[in-house]
């Protein structure tokens, strides 16, 4: 049946991956706790990696905006958690977002064409994972990425 109901399943239930197919398959493939926020890490940086690309390029956003008011709640104001403005110029925003999508697609060429597939289809588009342990070893290769680990040849 159900998980029993105590302070480690809510805890648990509570994450953050939760909340997207790639995030819950990951989760059901790997139990260790540090292991699935290495991996949710990576399930994010190449979310981010591609939001920004595709805002850098003109593509319109992959998901819908509709929940999501464009207008500021309160007062508009900056303090020490504010984000530094960025100033980099329009050309230098494109060569960074291009740089960082072929260092996420260079870390994915680490792992087979499946793998690679699964990876994008779920964590870029949400879409359903049918390969679980393929979306894990993708993850795994973006994961040495991000830490500066030797990202191995990896199969799913």
């Amino acid at each position: 049946m159900g998980r029993a109901v105590n302070a480690a399943n809510i805890r648990d239930m509570r994450a953050p991956w939760w909340g997207c197919n790639a995030g819950r398959a990951m989760a059901q493939a790997i139990t260790s706790d540090a292991e699935r926020a290495e991996l949710w890490d990576a399930i994010c940086h190449m979310r981010r990696v591609v939001t920004v690309y595709d805002a850098v390029i003109g593509a319109p956003h992959r998901h819908a905006t509709c929940l999501r008011l464009l207008a500021p709640s309160s007062g508009l104001g900056a303090d020490a958690s504010t984000p530094a403005l960025d100033e980099r110029s329009p050309e230098q925003r494109q060569r960074d977002a291009v740089s960082g999508l072929m260092r996420l697609e260079g870390w994915l060429g680490h792992c087979d064409k499946r793998a690679m597939g699964v990876a994008k289809r779920a964590v870029w588009d949400d879409a359903t994972v049918s390969d679980p342990a393929a979306l894990v070893a993708a993850l795994r290769c973006v994961a040495d990425g991000l830490t500066g680990r030797r990202v191995g040849r990896r199969a799913a």
